[in-house]
């Protein structure tokens, strides 16, 4: 039986903008002890996989500031306060491509990253779409839109072609989605 690790204190360090970083004092309940942890909080995420009327993936090269380089992403981000998961991969996928869709699937959910993150990205599958505007990105992005065809995708994605995880755990749910019942 798992036990509970108790919250002793918790002090905010700093609003980073997408993040809010704090440490928390926890006890350890194997051993008693007190240990701080580092702890970035803030909304959700989602992304999308996009498949146009054609058959192909709507997905972007994206630079990355972490790893100083262009990454090949699914559209996503952050979902905006009063906003449901739903509403912001349109609105991502909108902003970043140009592109909307007419059909919907929820695809899942995964931590962003569990060691010191308390926020989930939300995965979605989304049929049909077409390029209807342009794109309306941030100061701070830098996207450039591209359609492969889905067959080349799922090899993209076990050639490691998508380095970051969000976009490969999006992948593999939005494709176990599309894949034909037996």
């Amino acid at each position: 039986m798992q036990k509970k690790w108790e919250c002793l204190a918790s002090e905010t360090l700093a609003d980073l903008k997408l993040f809010e970083a704090r440490i928390d004092t926890l006890r350890n309940p194997k051993n008693g002890e007190e240990v701080k942890v580092t702890i970035l909080t803030g909304n959700d995420s989602v992304n999308v996989l996009a498949i146009t009327k054609k058959g192909t993936a709507v997905l972007v090269d994206n630079y990355r500031f972490g790893t100083a380089s262009y990454l090949l992403e699914l559209p996503g981000g952050m979902v905006d306060e009063g906003e449901d998961h739903q509403q912001a991969a349109k609105r991502e996928l909108a902003e970043e491509t140009g592109y909307s869709a007419k059909e919907w699937i929820y695809a899942g959910c995964v931590a962003s990253n569990p060691v010191f993150m308390d926020s989930f990205v939300h995965h979605y599958l989304a049929l049909g779409a077409a390029k209807t505007s342009g794109t309306d990105l941030d100061d701070a992005e830098d996207i450039e839109v591209r359609e492969v065809p889905v067959e080349q995708v799922r090899k993209m994605l076990f050639n490691g072609e998508f380095m970051h995880p969000h976009t490969v755990s999006g992948v593999l749910r939005a494709l176990e989605v599309l894949k034909p019942e037996k």
